[in-house]
């Protein structure tokens, strides 16, 4: 059994207080400011005076207070670091200084989808007047390019590029994914669409030569596996699961193995890592019978780790994984004691001092729940049952790890996912040995097919087929009905509570009754905002005006019925990404979906006793209507519509160009009429 006392585990108490910090700098936006520099060096400072008093005097230490002061100085140090590390308050980013051209470097390799290449670019200089200034920042670049030709970009080129250079968008509809957010936490805040033309290149290999070397190397083994495997779906498959590769990946089969929470098997993570531990120490167990062999052992066991950690991405959670598992190796060849709990917190100090922002990362959070889950509640689950037959005994090992760590990663699974799988443990208990067995066999075919085409052949079949089963396995158990709980919306205070509730059911009390009124008073203040979250849907009625693109969307709701008004189909991008979020969120069980495609010219909606008309063309109905969507690319005549239709609101769709909807605002800010643009602005909600 590990120990749990205080004072074995200093790293993995103090990291929570750390952690807190940074997520204090991030979440309120702190500005960096010298306040937080002279309160640091001020706690520093009575800290140290205390000890040396108290230690010269031999005084009674209340040892409270330099664990207060203690903790209070990591919290500080968390929200300097995270702050320093905020590029865009420095002097030099390229958002403070005008540019007619930037010099950047590709810091990743490009993803492509039809002709718009996407990859983030480093900002080292900026050109203003022909002058060339130093710069930094990150930028993410969507590139138009011709498909006929190869795509000539990869990581490491020297780009000189046309700037044009806007912010982030943010999420304009409710419940839809905040893109904006998610690459501010990559430390991205801007973004520019150019063509290929308006680049020049003018040096390549300028890159990090080791990630350059790695990343050629995973092009090269995923090419063996598109040469060998005649699988779409297995080529995909194993460039995931032992490459990371994600590119190829079919959504589907991403969706199947979602719903039936498998999908950290796709997850290059510590499970990955760990396989590759086993595998080489099985390898090298020889090597300790020779002169020095432990040391040489040690030695090609770590660089091995750190070179799949590499080829693998590094990731937050690989990083993790390769950290912990480095650690506990030179522990164990220095015949050290430790402590699993200052690992975990020693790896985390790490990964967040290298960037601070990777506390945001959803792999980082789920990786360390799931593996403090794997280190103190498995066991506890395991001795719940303890068979006596071996294979029931390996059975039970599986499904108590699986339950170990879906107990610790539900909550925020069900904050950042919105769904649950009920057969999560058939699924894992399926999926532990063929995991195992593609792992093995994948590694071990990249290794043959560079010397041996004929068993690279025979090999790449077998994993063709072990991988198309287990597909097709879990696409049925996926087909089970009732397999997943969707439309799942926690917001923060409830996520929060079901960790607070967890940890006290984890805790020691010194009275049993205490902890149960405790736990139950929280457990009934959860089920009170769940509650009045819940009769706010069954009560809801309201008219939601989507902002699109290129697309008009409507949604009447009423309780958990909706009727959605637009051009989209239920299986466009747009639809899944802009709309169906919110209607999820809504707690929307039953939609009629009409195909505006299919109406008349003008679209005529009845609400209760209020009526919206969608226009694309002028026509002779002279009927009163509440709200006009302007909706035809047409400069309309607004004082005249608001006094044909006794309208005071309209409403501007993305559909129309940008300088027919000045135009119309022109109109409206002259005459005094309420217009709302679903163009780069949020959406529009009115409660009936």
């Amino acid at each position: 059994m590990i120990a749990y006392f205080k004072g074995e585990i200093p790293f993995f108490r103090y990291l929570w207080f750390f952690m807190i910090g940074i997520s204090l700098a991030i979440g309120l936006d702190l500005i960096p400011h010298g306040f937080f520099y002279s309160l640091w060096a001020i706690n520093l400072l009575i800290l140290t005076a205390y000890l040396f008093i108290t230690k010269r005097l031999k005084l009674y230490q209340y040892h409270y207070l330099p664990t207060f002061l203690i903790a209070l100085q990591f919290l500080l140090t968390g929200i300097i670091l995270c702050n320093s590390s905020k590029e865009i308050y420095h002097s030099h980013h390229f958002s403070k200084h005008q540019a007619n051209h930037h010099i950047v470097i590709v810091t990743e390799q490009p993803k492509l989808k039809g002709d718009i290449a996407r990859f983030t670019v480093r900002v080292k200089q900026h050109v203003f007047h022909q002058k060339l200034q130093e710069a930094s920042g990150n930028l993410l670049l969507a590139m138009r390019y011709d498909t006929t030709k190869k795509f000539p970009y990869r990581y490491g080129d020297l780009l000189l590029i046309k700037s044009k250079i806007k912010e982030t968008e943010p999420a304009y509809n409710p419940a839809e994914f905040n893109y904006k957010k998610f690459l501010a936490h990559k430390q991205i805040y801007h973004q520019s669409f150019i063509h290929l033309k308006e680049t020049v290149k003018l040096a390549s290999e300028k890159g990090n030569p080791i990630i350059s070397f790695a990343l050629k190397f995973r092009e090269e083994q995923v090419e063996k596996f598109k040469k060998y495997l005649a699988y779409e779906d297995a080529k995909a498959v194993a460039s995931t699961l032992i490459l990371g590769y994600r590119a190829d990946l079919d959504p589907q089969i991403l969706q199947a193995y979602a719903n039936t929470g498998t999908l950290h098997i796709l997850s290059v993570s510590g499970m990955h890592v760990a396989i590759v531990v086993l595998l080489l120490n099985l390898l090298f167990k020889p090597l300790e019978k020779l002169p020095y062999g432990k040391t040489i052992k040690l030695t090609l066991m770590l660089s091995l780790i750190w070179f799949y950690a590499l080829i693998t991405g590094l990731a937050p959670s690989i990083l993790r994984a390769a950290l912990m598992l480095s650690l506990i190796l030179i522990a164990k060849y220095q015949t050290i004691k430790t402590n699993i709990f200052n690992v975990i917190g020693i790896a985390a100090f790490v990964i967040l001092i290298i960037n601070p922002f990777n506390l945001m990362d959803i792999g980082f959070q789920l990786s360390f729940l799931a593996v403090m889950a794997l280190v103190y509640l498995q066991p506890i689950i395991y001795q719940w049952f303890q068979p006596q037959n071996r294979i029931l005994d390996w059975m039970w090992q599986c499904a108590s790890v699986s339950i170990a760590a879906q107990i610790a990663t539900t909550p925020i699974s069900l904050y950042y996912f919105h769904q649950f799988p009920l057969y999560f443990i058939i699924s894992n208990l399926y999926m532990a040995l063929p995991a195992l067995v593609i792992m093995y066999a994948g590694l071990g075919f990249l290794v043959i097919a560079s010397f041996s085409e004929t068993l690279a052949n025979i090999l790449g079949e077998c994993l063709n087929q072990i991988i198309y089963f287990t597909n097709k396995f879990l696409i049925l158990i996926e087909q089970i009905p009732h397999a997943t709980i969707n439309q799942i919306w926690l917001h923060h205070a409830e996520t929060i509570l079901m960790y607070i509730i967890l940890l006290l059911l984890l805790m020691k009390f010194a009275s049993d009754s205490l902890k149960l009124k405790i736990i139950s008073v929280l457990a009934v203040v959860l089920i009170s905002i769940h509650s009045y979250h819940t009769l706010q849907h069954v009560q809801q009625e309201k008219i939601v005006f989507f902002t699109l693109r290129k697309n008009t969307a409507v949604a009447m709701l009423k309780g958990r019925t909706a009727t959605l008004f637009t051009d989209l189909n239920p299986d466009d991008y747009t639809y899944k990404f802009s709309i169906k979020p919110y209607l999820d969120s809504c707690r929307i069980t039953k939609l009629a979906i009409i195909n505006t495609h299919n109406q008349a010219p003008n679209s005529i909606i009845k609400i209760k006793n209020k009526s919206l008309k969608i226009m694309r063309h002028l026509d002779h109905d002279q009927t009163k209507h509440d709200w006009l969507l302007l909706s035809g690319d047409k400069i309309f005549d607004l004082p005249h519509l608001a006094k044909l239709y006794e309208t005071k609101s309209f409403i501007i769709d993305g559909k129309n160009k940008d300088y027919k909807i000045e135009n119309m605002l022109e109109q409206a800010r002259k005459n005094g009429i309420y217009t709302h643009v679903l163009k780069r602005k949020p959406a529009l909600e009115i409660n009936l």
